[in-house]
């Protein structure tokens, strides 16, 4: 597993996860996934077999809050460690941007989700109803970080 910023030439694998991961109504579109890879204090990752970008994460910092904003794995690679792997360089990232919590939203009803998330210290803070359409409550999650650095934020982290 190679986990590296994304560049815009992985676009268009992006958009095959993204395609992969959610139903139609819930897939952000090309022009979003090129605002996240340009966009200031935006992280966005990919992890790589030996050739192909099987998942991919994306983190904002704003202030002394992060975000994790999406994360997909390739259905046929799930459960092996991609999504902790990406979270965990993530949260690191936004520790070194000065981060002191993170935050994410969760389907309720997306149990392996929710499991890893809480694995990594995220407690349910709030709950967003039908935020995924009539009766898809969103879970809003919150994580303390533990050692922000204070360190420059920006484009072109790796």
């Amino acid at each position: 597993m190679i986990v590296s910023a994304a560049s815009p030439n992985d676009l268009d694998a992006v958009l095959r996860l993204e395609e992969a991961g959610f139903a139609r109504s819930e897939r952000w579109s090309a022009a979003s996934w090129a605002n996240e890879l340009n966009g200031d204090r935006r992280l966005v990752l990919v992890c790589r077999d030996s050739v192909d970008v099987v998942a991919v994460a994306c983190f904002s910092v704003l202030d002394d809050t992060a975000e994790l904003l999406r994360v997909i794995v390739d259905p046929a690679q799930r459960g092996r460690g991609m999504a902790r792997g990406l979270l965990n360089v993530g949260q690191e990232w936004a520790e070194a941007c000065g981060a002191d919590r993170m935050l994410l939203e969760v389907s309720q009803d997306n149990s392996a989700a929710r499991a890893l998330y809480a694995s990594a210290g995220f407690a349910s803070i709030a709950r967003r109803r039908d935020y995924y359409g009539p009766g898809r409550d969103a879970l809003i999650m919150e994580c303390a970080l533990q050692h922000p650095a204070l360190a420059a934020c920006g484009r072109g982290w790796a």
